[in-house]
């Protein structure tokens, strides 16, 4: 088993065994962090790291007036989310891109809102990714929510920093059985 195949950038047989893995678990968290989004009906919602595509499931019919981008550096992803929001991608309401944290191939102001599901702790520099994000994060409220399960490790004192340091301010953090999330608000 590799880690790195199975959930950084999951490819082959390892890939295939991380995304049933995130099929089965991280509902709890998952519908935490959607919700504390707070979108409204015609929100432009970038999702980093997405995995299967449950959290993109969720998001389209939410912002109705709207519009849903995924970002993952996962081919074996883009096709299991492709696969599970076929529709909504054919209809233009949902995008998926490749690429990483650390380069979004996003312009300024492109989205108001941003989520990100136990992945923070796989970017290469998360306190240059938290500065793209503020750079392609725009609006108001424009609102960053991370969430991260127990099993990723890490500290939400540190996440709070690098948050703080690349000009966010955060105004909800919860942790519970099911990991912590942290809500922050562009400045």
């Amino acid at each position: 088993m590799n880690i790195f195949d199975m959930f950084v950038v999951p490819r082959g047989a390892d890939g295939e065994r991380g995304a049933d893995l995130m099929e089965r678990s991280g509902s709890a968290l998952r519908e935490r962090a959607i919700a504390a989004l707070d979108l409204h009906v015609a929100a432009r919602v970038l999702e980093i790291g997405f995995g299967p595509g449950l959290a993109l499931e969720a998001l389209v019919p939410l912002v109705p007036g709207g519009h849903v981008t995924g970002l993952d550096p996962s081919p074996l992803m883009h096709r299991r989310a492709r696969a599970r929001n076929e529709e909504a991608v054919r209809g233009g309401r949902l995008e998926l891109v490749a690429g990483d944290a650390n380069q979004l191939p996003f312009a300024a102001g492109s989205f108001n809102a941003v989520l990100a599901i136990d992945n923070a702790h796989f970017w290469a520099d998360r306190p240059a990714a938290l500065g793209q994000i503020r750079r392609v994060i725009d609006g108001a409220p424009a609102s960053l929510v991370l969430a991260l399960s127990p099993q990723s490790g890490g500290s939400a004192r540190a996440v709070i920093r690098d948050l703080n340091t690349a000009a966010f301010e955060v105004d909800y953090d919860n942790e519970s059985s099911d990991g912590f999330l942290i809500r922050a608000t562009a400045i």
